[in-house]
C-alpha cells in the first residue's frame, strides 16, 4: 500500500569494505566531509555544506537533480551487540525546483562485520513531494529511484574509502 501524504518513506542499502572498523571511523572523523564531496564528484569543497550531482539512469531517460549535501554530524556510539559504530548524518535536497524532490534525511553507519570488515549501512527517510500526485509517482517509480540512487551514492563512498585506504575497490 502507497504511503499516505503524511508518511515518510524508507530506503536502507548495505555494503562493506575489507577493512578494519578503526581505520574506516578515523578516516570518517578526519575526512567524511570531503569524502562526501569525492563520491558525488564535485571539486568545490565546503566545510559543511556541500553541492553535488546525484544522476541516476531510469530505462533510457537520465533523472538527475542538482543536490545540496547537508553533513549534520559524526558520532562514535556503541551497538546492540555492544560493537563500536560510527554514524555520519547528513540531509541532502534539491538545489532547484526544491518542491518537485524529496529531501532526504539520512545516516551512513559503519561497524565491524568481522576482524577486517567494515559494514556500511545507509538508512534514509523522505516524503514523496507533491502531496498526492507525488504520492502516486513515488508508488509507481519514485521509490526505486530513491532506492537506487541511494544505494549508487553508498558504492560511491565505499569505492571513496577503499580509494583513500589504498585499498583494492573490486567491481562496483
Amino acid at each position: 500500500m502507497p504511503p499516505t501524504m503524511s508518511e515518510s518513506r524508507e530506503v536502507r542499502c548495505y555494503d562493506y569494505v575489507p577493512v578494519r572498523h578503526e581505520r574506516v571511523r578515523q578516516l570518517l572523523h578526519s575526512d567524511g566531509v570531503a569524502i562526501f564531496s569525492r563520491a558525488t564528484s564535485i571539486v568545490t569543497e565546503r566545510a559543511r555544506e556541500l553541492v553535488a550531482t546525484l544522476r541516476l539512469n531510469v530505462g533510457p531517460v537520465e533523472v538527475g537533480v542538482d543536490v545540496q549535501l547537508h553533513v549534520k554530524g559524526i558520532t562514535d556510539e556503541v551497538g546492540a551487540t555492544g560493537d563500536p559504530r560510527t554514524r555520519l548524518d547528513f540531509t541532502w535536497e534539491a538545489t532547484e525546483r526544491a518542491g518537485f524532490f524529496p529531501r532526504m534525511d539520512a545516516s551512513l553507519s559503519v561497524y565491524p562485520l568481522s576482524p577486517d570488515e567494515t559494514q556500511l549501512d545507509l538508512h534514509g527517510r523522505y516524503q514523496p513531494p507533491l502531496g498526492t500526485l507525488g504520492t502516486a509517482i513515488d508508488a509507481t517509480a519514485g521509490h526505486r529511484v530513491a532506492e537506487a540512487t541511494v544505494l549508487r551514492l553508498l558504492r560511491d563512498v565505499r569505492n571513496q574509502i577503499l580509494s583513500e585506504l589504498r585499498v583494492g575497490s573490486g567491481p562496483t
